[in-house]
């Protein structure tokens, strides 16, 4: 048995002790995330989860399961979807299910993130502590995750889910190598195949999971190069160094034709094209990635609900000269890097941390149409932090008497900030109100706004959110007609029929701007155009504007009766 197993029962005192502090953790999390579980469904929840009929199970079928990976809106993150159908299938479309589903989530990543990081810290171990003392040092760091305001967003913004679900089972996949490394023969090989199996979960939920095996290999690195030099020693004995090499560039040109693949398919990868959808490209991205990085580093420290936003307005990297701060991001993430490399080489515990923190950010910052902020992108590279927390207090907090006391002063104002924010999560239009605020610049939080108070029946506040919102997108269909419908509630019928119009002209698909505008045509004795638009939208509208259907049916027989 290696040293890190060679106590298989805690002692009775670190027992309790580690007991009492998971169930304060437990009953802290809870506490500053119930006001959030009052909320609602934001933004992509409707896309995601209100409008996707497939996932609104009434009874559980296989037949169900199929129409959940093929018409899901995001089909290939099949087991989030599913865990939202089978939210459905036992609450409806009540969000609390889904909320206290996500918070779930959130607590066996912080039950795995003791698990790992209590294995983690054992790795170069220079003292003689025992898995309890370990494990209790793992929970005092996994408190600050759970409380943390910056994860907020991937646990009661429901549809980030995906996000949580993706990351826990990567951490489970990481903690699963960990042991199969440990053991030998069938035990290690079983270790090793959960390990594959958790990660091809993770690439269920969300494709964040595609960085496991960089993180493996930035493991081996850091804590068994040597093993890995020997190997490559005896490799070469055996096959012959001319064999190796040629091995490798086969390995490289595949890896060359799959990456060119990827970066050629249509929309996915750009570095000097607009992406479509965006108004930004690539290189442009790459750049301003790297400002974002010390702004998600000042989130870890300076976590305020003022600065925390869904939908951050980050200005953009035109060059690296523009703004000028972003060659000062560039040359400082260039140092960063060199030191945590130093660190790599002189205290792997402390580098591969910091490294693994690095390479889960990869993905999300490279040359992709992706948006350029979100907070829950920190979730996934957190764990890191966590274990270079654990790290850090197994190596000094014996020797300090004054550990409890600051991780207890830590704790109170970050909770304090998560309930706070979670009260603003709480309320539709306190939540909305707050997004338009902070960025009155972008157009979805604005447009959001005004649809949400149109549909409260605040219709003065809701035409003032929708022109702010086309202010930003003159031309977009949607905003036009939703702000046609404002106008028509407040009888101005030519401010209505002008918008309606404008959302036809800008998308002939948007059929519910078609519909509204053949019928302030037939109000306007406009027949002929009424009639056209009727037809087109009879034979055209999708099956959820059935009963606008028949009214455009009664309308057209109406209409052929008048002389």
């Amino acid at each position: 048995m290696v040293r890190g197993l060679r106590k298989a029962v805690l002692p009775i005192k670190d027992h309790g002790a580690f007991l009492l502090i998971a169930l304060c953790v437990l009953i802290l999390t809870i506490f500053v995330y119930q006001p959030g579980m009052q909320g609602g469904f934001y933004f992509d929840d409707l896309t995601n989860i209100v409008r996707v009929q497939p996932l609104h199970w009434t009874a559980f079928s296989w037949q169900g399961i199929s129409q959940v990976a093929e018409h899901a809106t995001l089909p290939s993150r099949l087991v989030a979807n599913l865990s939202f159908a089978f939210n459905h299938l036992f609450g409806g479309l009540d969000p609390s299910g889904y909320h206290w589903t996500n918070l779930v989530i959130h607590l066996l990543v912080g039950a795995a993130l003791i698990w790992v990081a209590s294995m983690l810290a054992y790795e170069r171990l220079d003292r003689d502590l025992t898995p309890g003392q370990i494990r209790l040092y793992a929970a005092v760091a996994a408190a600050v995750f759970l409380v943390h305001p910056l994860n907020i967003q991937a646990v009661t913004y429901v549809v980030q889910r995906m996000t949580s679900l993706s990351a826990l089972f990567v951490l489970l996949s990481f903690g699963c190598y960990l042991l199969g490394r440990r053991y030998h023969g069938l035990k290690a090989v079983s270790w090793f195949c959960l390990s594959f199996t958790c990660w091809i979960l993770g690439l269920l939920n969300k494709e964040i999971a595609v960085v496991l095996p960089l993180l493996l290999l930035a493991y081996e690195l850091c804590f068994h190069s040597g093993h890995w030099r020997k190997q490559s020693e005896r490799l070469v004995q055996r096959f012959g160094l001319w064999r190796l090499l040629i091995a490798m560039l086969l390995v490289i040109s595949l890896f060359i034709y799959v990456f060119s693949q990827v970066y050629y398919s249509p929309g996915l990868l750009r570095w000097s094209e607009i992406f479509p959808g965006r108004d930004f490209s690539g290189e442009q991205r790459v750049l301003t990635q790297a400002r974002i990085h010390f702004f998600y580093f000042s989130l870890l420290f300076w976590p305020a609900p003022s600065r925390l936003n869904l939908e951050h307005d980050f200005p953009l990297s035109l060059s690296l000269f523009e703004p000028w701060t972003t060659l000062l991001a560039v040359i400082g993430l260039v140092v960063i890097s060199i030191g945590i490399l130093w660190l790599v080489r002189r205290h792997p515990r402390y580098g591969f941390p910091l490294l693994g923190y690095g390479v889960s950010h990869l993905l999300e910052s490279a040359p992709l149409g992706l948006e350029l902020v979100f907070e829950h992108r920190m979730y996934l590279p957190m764990f890191f932090l966590v274990f270079l927390m654990t790290n850090l207090l197994v190596d000094f907090a014996p020797k300090a008497k004054f550990v409890l006391p600051f991780w207890i002063l830590i704790l109170i104002p970050l909770s304090g900030a998560s309930y706070e924010r979670n009260l603003t999560w709480s309320d539709p239009e306190t939540f909305l109100r707050d997004c338009a605020a902070k960025s009155p610049n972008k157009f979805r939080p604005s447009y959001n706004l005004g649809t949400w108070l149109g549909q409260a029946g605040q219709l003065s506040d809701a035409e003032q959110a929708l022109s702010n919102a086309l202010q930003v997108k003159p031309d977009h269909s949607q905003a036009h007609n939703q702000l046609g419908n404002i106008y028509l509630l407040t009888d101005k019928q030519d401010k209505a029929f002008l918008h309606y119009l404008s959302a036809y002209e800008s998308d002939a698909s948007n059929y519910e701007a078609m519909f509204n505008l053949a019928t302030l045509y037939l109000g306007r004795g406009e027949r002929a155009k009424a009639a056209e638009l009727f037809r087109r939208f009879i034979q055209v509208a999708p099956y959820y504007l059935d009963a606008a259907r028949r009214r455009a049916m009664e309308n057209l027989r109406l209409l052929s009766k008048l002389p």
